[in-house]
Formats: C-alpha cells, structure tokens, sequence
C-alpha cells in the first residue's frame, strides 16, 4: 500500500505538467514535437506508416525520411519552390496541404488516422507547425 502511495505521489507532478498544456498554444508546433508526439505515434505503427508496413508507400517512422515524405525536402536543405510529394504538406498553407484535410476528414475519404482520430489540439499543433513554415528544427 505505501509503494502505490509513493509511486502515485511522485506521478503527481508529471500530471499536473501534462493537464497543463491543454492547448495548441501550450505545446511546441517544432518539427521533433510533431513527430515524436503525434506522428510517431499515432500513425507510423506496425500497421500503419512504419517501416514494417508501409501503408500507401509512406514510412513516417523517422524524423528525417518523415519529413523528406510530407514536405518533400531533406531536413537541413534550404526551402524551395517546388510543391512537395503528393500536396502533403505546403509550408506555410495548411489549408493547401493534404496532411490537414486527412487529419480533418475533411474534401477526402481518406481520414488519417483511419481507427481513432487526432484530437483537436493535436491537429491544431500539426496545423500551426505548416503555418509557421514547416520547417525542420
């Protein structure tokens, strides 16, 4: 009983972190957020965009060839003009980039995740991240 009393009281405070940051504007909208909070998770799994399945072509498992697919730059390498592999991600318009409208459902039959959608805050993070520039930091 004493061991689950220490353990709950040193949760505690990772608790009252996590119930802090309720919103978009509470959390980071970097590159490494994004895809190890949300993408990593919540869609490169083995059934999924991994590098065991590769689902449409897409393996989002590493930040790097993550985001290599959705804006179709190489971390690092200056921003071009060029439009990115399949629309994913058009930095700084997300209401032109396929990510949003598949997080969205929205134009698409194609809803991403497919099982259990992203909840708000998250796809207002992924959403603040492309308006911001989608830049890779």
């Amino acid at each position: 009983m004493q061991r689950a009393s220490l353990a709950a009281a040193a949760l505690a405070p990772l608790a009252a972190l996590v119930a802090a940051c309720d919103t978009a504007e509470d959390r980071s909208a970097s590159w490494g957020y994004v895809h190890t909070a949300i993408i990593r998770p919540s869609c490169a799994t083995a059934a999924c965009h991994s590098h065991l399945s590769t689902a449409g072509g897409l393996d989002l498992s590493s930040p790097d060839a993550a985001y290599s697919l959705l804006t179709g730059r190489t971390c690092g390498a200056p921003p071009h003009d060029a439009d990115p592999i399949g629309n994913f991600v058009r930095p700084g318009q997300p209401e032109s980039s396929q990510l949003m409208w598949m997080l969205r459902g929205e134009g698409t039959s194609l809803v991403m995740p497919p099982d259990v959608p992203l909840p708000d805050v998250e796809i207002a993070i992924v959403e603040r991240w492309i308006l911001e520039g989608a830049t890779c930091d």
